[in-house]
């Protein structure tokens, strides 16, 4: 088998517990996987309306509370940076990345249109502006005395200074080919979001190794990272009917934002839609060897790391654990670097 790398990528948003009693809660399970070989967890970024949505709008703060409470690097997955002032972004990212001991991964994305708007984001310059972001970052974090580009600027420093010499790692997302030249030229690996399709991952990968060469980096040595929804039980129909009603939420969540197509109408019988008609291009749902042989198509296309999402849905500890054992048992030793 290919090598891959796993994390966690952790939902924090919900309605059924304030969010310290969440991360009290995630903390064991995070130690386990560690156990068994888990190197990172991951969160997300959103600006949700109303209690409940799976994401929240301080990752970075989610992130600064665990940095003493587990010894794996932290990421985001994925910063919306459109909604950050880039210096406050320089500076918090710094900060996070000192706490952290130098275990802090930056993931960037641009988010959508809903949040641009209730930003006030030009949307016509979002793309320069991003770049401009990364390159203002990078300037930054490496102790120069200002940057000065076409739509950003700032004639002074920051301080303190990131832990890792030049900063944190950036990890780029977006599905668009101006998203794979970004990620080659301004940052360290390319990131699948979650609702990102096998042939939309497959297509990505590709044109960010060509980007890579390009840009006259080693296509050999690309960071290429995933994020699926990931339910693994003893069998596939245990892993269908314990957890599929959880990872079913998420994707309806996504399918509600325009983020995922709604299945054709012979689907809709199925316990649950989008699950059955989206498991295998964007989950990780079933057996330890049906896992393990979808792992390996990703591995075929480039894939180096993958994120799995293992608490979707309020999805309670118990079976959250079963994931992470099974997949630690199973699994990751199939994939061993």
């Amino acid at each position: 088998m290919v090598a891959i790398r796993f994390g966690l990528a952790l939902d924090f948003g919900t309605r059924r517990a304030s969010l310290d009693r969440v991360l009290a809660e995630y903390v064991p399970l995070i130690n386990l996987a560690e156990r068994y070989g888990f190197e990172s967890v991951w969160a997300g970024e959103s600006y949700p309306t109303a209690p409940g949505g799976f994401h929240l709008p301080s990752p970075l703060l989610v992130l600064a509370a665990l940095a003493p409470l587990t010894s794996v690097r932290l990421g985001t997955g994925v910063t919306l940076v459109p909604m950050w002032h880039p210096l406050r972004l320089a500076y918090d990212s710094a900060v996070l990345d000192q706490l952290t001991g130098g275990r802090f991964v930056l993931g960037v994305g641009l988010g959508n249109a809903g949040d641009w708007a209730r930003f006030g984001v030009d949307r016509a310059m979002i793309g320069d502006r991003m770049d401009e972001t990364l390159e203002m970052l990078r300037a930054l974090w490496a102790g120069q005395q200002g940057y000065h580009g076409r739509l950003l600027s700032t004639d002074r420093g920051i301080g303190p200074l990131p832990f890792q010499p030049g900063g944190p790692p950036l990890w780029v997302g977006g599905a668009a080919r101006r998203s794979a030249r970004r990620a080659a030229q301004y940052g360290d690996a390319w990131y699948s979001s979650t609702n990102y399709s096998f042939t939309t991952i497959a297509q990505q990968v590709q044109r960010y190794l060509e980007a890579l060469a390009v840009a006259g980096k080693d296509p050999a040595a690309a960071t290429v990272s995933i994020n699926r929804l990931t339910f693994v039980a003893p069998t596939d129909e245990q892993a269908r009917n314990e957890g599929g009603q959880y990872v079913e939420r998420v994707l309806q969540r996504y399918a509600s934002t325009g983020a995922l197509r709604a299945p054709e109408d012979e689907a809709r019988n199925a316990p649950y839609p989008l699950l059955a008609a989206a498991a295998e291009d964007l989950c990780l749902v079933g057996s330890p060897d049906r896992v393990s042989a979808r792992l390996a198509d990703y591995a075929a296309t480039g894939v180096t790391h993958v994120q799995m999402r293992v608490a979707p849905g309020d999805m309670p500890a118990t079976l959250i654990a079963q994931t992470i054992t099974l997949a630690g048992e199973q699994v990751l030793p199939r994939f061993k670097p």
